[in-house]
């Protein structure tokens, strides 16, 4: 072979040896490149809080318990009449009690 064919061939080899290289590089290069993180994705989180309220002392006064005067039956009558009046007022102020926790969010 002369001299010149092979000073050709080598310039062919190393060319191409070069070119190998670069394509590797640049394979290797865009390997590299950085993955972006997966966004985080905020999740819904519940927390009972209790929160304790005052209760006015109008709801809290105890309520008149009617006795009777005298052993008739119309006394009688009137004390029934009474206690079911105090029993509803009762009633009234457990329900404003039970709703003081609700109405405050």
């Amino acid at each position: 072979m002369p001299r010149t064919e092979r000073l050709l061939a080598m310039q062919w080899i190393i060319r191409t040896v070069v070119l190998l290289l670069a394509c590797i590089v640049l394979l290797a290069l865009f390997g590299c490149t950085p993955v972006k993180p997966q966004p985080v994705i905020p999740q819904v989180v519940t927390q009972t809080v209790t929160k304790y309220v005052q209760v006015p002392s109008e709801l809290i006064a105890p309520c008149p318990v009617e006795q009777p005067l005298s052993r008739t039956v119309a006394e009688a009558v009137r004390v029934a009449r009474a206690r079911k009046d105090a029993l509803i007022q009762c009633n009234h102020q457990l329900d404003q009690i039970r709703s003081l926790g609700k109405s405050n969010p």
